[in-house]
């Protein structure tokens, strides 16, 4: 009895055997018959990008914690407007207790917090200010450029960007003001810089202590303090948030070139952002274990702006529905990725060639994301529309194997399965 035993237990084992070594389609075999084997890591790199454009036009006036007063003519070229509307007019005189007009003023400032990082070049510039107030249609820019004449400068500095504090106090005309108060008008404010290139980092909080002010001596008397005016100003039939925009906002008469065919740009001046939407298969977002995901991009040369600085890029994450289909629209809706643990990259704008940004804190989110929301993903500059640095990439119109793509390592899903 002990030869057919033997037999049936080496045929047993040979059915095991083959059942363990068969290669089958769903790639996970028995693990319960043969616990060695299991799904191996998978690489793949292919073209997911299925849309892709820059957009320009950033920040939105009003936006902006800094403005960028630049005087950099083979690059960036730019003016600040300040707008204020509401001039004090009286005083309490000393001693009386009473409320007097206010008919001379001593010791006029413009006061401009700067931020220093931002300073540029080491010759003297001049940082003249002039009276840009009038009757036309003063959001219009050309407009305002017509306006900075020499009839109309009311004030000048000069001083060397480089070696500048924290804080600039540029002297206005007392006449000028004078003349404003006594007509119940306001005071309207255009500042640029001439002679040498150079650029200034202002602060542009309209609102608390590091807000641009215009102070005043209501009289000789230095007992006196000094009157402290905010800009504000009132636009006709306007809401809250076009007001603010109009407040303290920046013109530029030379800016970042356009993209061009075949690229994306994060960042320039006025800047831009990008935005990138991609299709990758259910069987990596939703049915595999991703481990590793990274956007590939192919980077071009820039040599505009601090093109040698080190610049970072911020990720922001869409989560807009495909009903939104303004890509400006969508990308103002968008969450911070940082807040998602989506990387922040750093480049430098006049290097080349293929860079990876980690995105796979984002490429996990998607399995939770319903199917209505694109995977997508939009870039953007740090300190946007407060320094000219540019990063331009190839766009997926480009030659193949310059295209943006995604390398992706996964875990597909393993599932017993019984041979």
């Amino acid at each position: 009895m002990r030869a057919p035993l033997l037999v049936l237990s080496m045929l047993t084992a040979s059915v095991v055997a083959a059942a363990c070594t068969e290669n089958l389609d769903g790639g996970a075999a028995c693990p319960s018959l043969c616990p060695e084997q299991s799904e191996q890591f998978r690489d793949t790199t292919f073209e997911a990008v299925v849309l892709d454009s820059s957009l320009g036009g950033y920040p939105a006036l009003g936006i902006a914690s800094n403005l960028l007063l630049a005087n950099r003519p083979d690059t960036l070229v730019t003016r600040t407007i300040m707008r204020f509307d509401v001039l004090t007019s009286s005083y309490f005189a000393n001693g009386t207790g009473a409320l007097d007009s206010i008919t001379t003023v001593d010791s006029v400032y413009l006061k401009l917090p700067l931020d220093t990082t931002g300073r540029r070049g080491t010759s003297p510039v001049t940082l003249e200010a002039y009276d840009v107030d009038t009757t036309a249609s003063d959001t219009v820019p050309a407009v305002l450029r017509s306006l900075f004449r020499p009839d109309r400068l009311i004030g000048s500095i000069t001083v060397t960007p480089s070696a500048t504090g924290d804080t600039l106090r540029v002297p206005l005309s007392k006449t000028a003001l004078q003349a404003k108060i006594a007509a119940r008008s306001r005071l309207r404010v255009g500042l640029r810089l001439t002679g040498n290139a150079g650029q200034l980092r202002l602060r542009a909080f309209t609102f608390g202590i590091s807000a641009s002010t215009l102070e005043y001596d209501a009289a000789t008397d230095t007992s006196y303090r000094p009157i402290v005016v905010t800009a504000q100003t009132t636009l006709p039939g306007a809401p809250a948030d076009v007001n603010q925009a109009y407040t303290t906002y920046t013109l530029t008469d030379v800016g970042s070139p356009l993209p061009g065919a075949n690229t994306l740009v994060v960042g320039g001046y006025p800047a831009y952002r990008t935005y990138l939407r991609f299709n990758v298969p259910l069987r990596i977002t939703d049915s595999s274990t991703i481990v590793r995901a990274e956007l590939l991009l192919t980077q071009q040369r820039s040599r505009f702006g601090n093109a040698n600085d080190t610049v970072a890029v911020y990720p922001l994450v869409p989560s807009a529905t495909a009903e939104v289909t303004d890509l400006r629209r969508a990308i103002d809706l968008a969450a911070d990725g940082t807040l998602l643990s989506v990387d922040t990259t750093r480049f430098v704008p006049s290097d080349s060639g293929q860079k990876a940004l980690n995105v796979l804190s984002l490429t996990r989110s998607w399995r939770a994301q319903p199917a209505s929301v694109p995977r997508a993903l939009a870039l953007r500059i740090a300190l946007e529309g407060a320094q000219p640095a540019e990063l331009r990439f190839f766009s997926r119109t480009a030659a193949p194997a310059l295209r943006p793509k995604l390398r992706i390592t996964f875990l597909p899903k393993s599932e017993f399965v019984l041979p």
